[in-house]
């Protein structure tokens, strides 16, 4: 019996353990089953991204013109693998003004901003060109500030800053500026590629530097196809952030520091108790100070002015409406070209000065370029400060004529500045 029992017993137990050896092979059977159908969806889901992929960089290289590497646009935003184009736009060199526009695909049927890419090729012969710029600012807005009862804190967009020392151009909050300065003789005086991050949030530093890489890359090669001989500087290691808040005056250096040497020679009064700068490039091409009232000024100087003009703004529009301020621009080259004021569309051309619709310009030429140096004051602020413009802008216009060492220099007559 026992030897019975045993045997019937051991019989049992490999029973057991056979049936456990089936359950544990098939369990591996299907994960190995499992991990042969997972790899292969990997395999087939990387060859879809590979496809994918390859479909936006034909997209990118036949609406972008050739003139830029279709992996640096895709890796912009922290990357992106699926992108489509807009059918209004394409980028050539066979137009003086063109663009692409890439947009981010999501969901289907759902389409993300992500770069684009603005190119303009100026004309040797400054009469050909059609290029009409206005030239106003328009930096605080009542309906858009975060703070309604402090307007002029900060502005609605941030100034131009150098690539390097401005030669290769200049970056702002979203946007790339390159250009090349053609050598005499050809048809075309200079090539201008403007890069602009379109995608949600701020732009990181290593973003900047990606869109400095493809707007001089797209300048280098719309260059040679149109026979432009031009020496592009490398792109810069730094770029520090732009920023839109303004500080004291007292504090502001810069594109600003001229400011505050002159008001603290002659003192303040009226003007301007703010300012935004950013930093001075000696070979810059575009360069801009802005200056604002605070509130507390705004109240200060408000008295005077409404004894002088009982039926013009009151205080409350210039607190919020029409704060007091004022933005100091400079231009050298080809983006002199066109510029007209705001409402009469008074022409300010290189070789001349003026004053009109709030715009103070006056010209000069820097390293064989024409320049113009503007100030547009706010109104009714320009009445305000009607006895301290011209030494102010005369201050400006020595400040960045000597930093760049242009000749030539033009100002407007003080007979000019009462016609304001």
């Amino acid at each position: 019996m026992m030897d019975d029992d045993g045997t019937r017993a051991e019989a049992d137990g490999s029973a057991g353990r056979g049936r456990l050896r089936r359950v544990l092979n098939t369990g591996v059977v299907l994960v190995a089953v499992a991990g042969i159908g997972l790899s292969v969806w990997a395999i087939v889901s990387d060859v879809l991204d590979l496809r994918t992929r390859d479909e936006s960089r034909e997209r990118i290289e036949a609406g972008c013109g050739g003139l830029v590497d279709p992996d640096q646009v895709l890796a912009l935003g922290g990357g992106v693998d699926r992108v489509k184009l807009s059918d209004r736009y394409r980028l050539s060199t066979a137009r003086s003004d063109s663009r692409c526009v890439v947009y981010r695909v999501g969901d289907p049927g759902t389409t993300y901003g992500h770069v684009s890419l603005d190119l303009t090729l100026y004309p040797a012969n400054p009469n050909a060109d059609e290029h009409t710029v206005r030239a106003d600012h328009d930096p605080f807005d009542y309906f858009t500030a975060e703070n309604r009862d402090d307007v002029t804190a900060a502005a609605q967009y941030t100034l131009p800053h150098p690539l390097g020392d401005g030669a290769l151009g200049e970056y702002d909050a979203r946007t790339v500026t390159v250009r090349a300065l053609c050598a005499d003789g050809g048809r075309v005086s200079s090539v201008r590629v403007r890069a602009t991050a379109m995608y949600a949030g701020p732009v990181p530093s290593g973003d900047r530097r990606g869109l400095t890489v493809l707007a001089r890359q797209a300048v280098r090669r719309a260059a040679a196809e149109k026979d432009c001989r031009a020496g592009l500087p490398a792109v810069p290691s730094a770029f520090p952030e732009p920023d839109s808040s303004l500080v004291p005056a007292a504090e502001a250096g810069g594109t600003c520091a001229w400011y505050t040497r002159h008001t603290a020679a002659h003192g303040r009064g009226a003007l301007p108790d703010r300012a935004l700068a950013a930093p001075a490039g000696k070979a810059g091409a575009h360069d801009s100070c802005l200056l604002a009232m605070s509130p507390e000024g705004t109240e200060r100087i408000w008295p005077a002015y409404e004894k002088t003009h009982p039926d013009g703004t009151d205080l409350d529009k210039a607190l919020t409406l029409r704060p007091p301020w004022m933005q100091t621009d400079t231009l050298v080259g080809d983006g002199t070209r066109g510029l007209r004021t705001r409402y009469s569309r008074t022409s300010m051309l290189p070789s001349s000065a003026g004053a009109a619709d709030g715009v103070l310009w006056a010209s000069s030429v820097c390293a064989g370029r024409p320049a113009l140096h503007l100030m547009q004051v706010s109104f009714p602020y320009d009445d305000i400060l009607r006895d301290r413009l011209e030494p102010l802008f005369r201050a400006y216009v020595d400040d960045a004529t000597a930093r760049r060492g242009c000749t030539r220099v033009v100002l407007p007559t003080a007979a000019d500045i009462a016609r304001l």
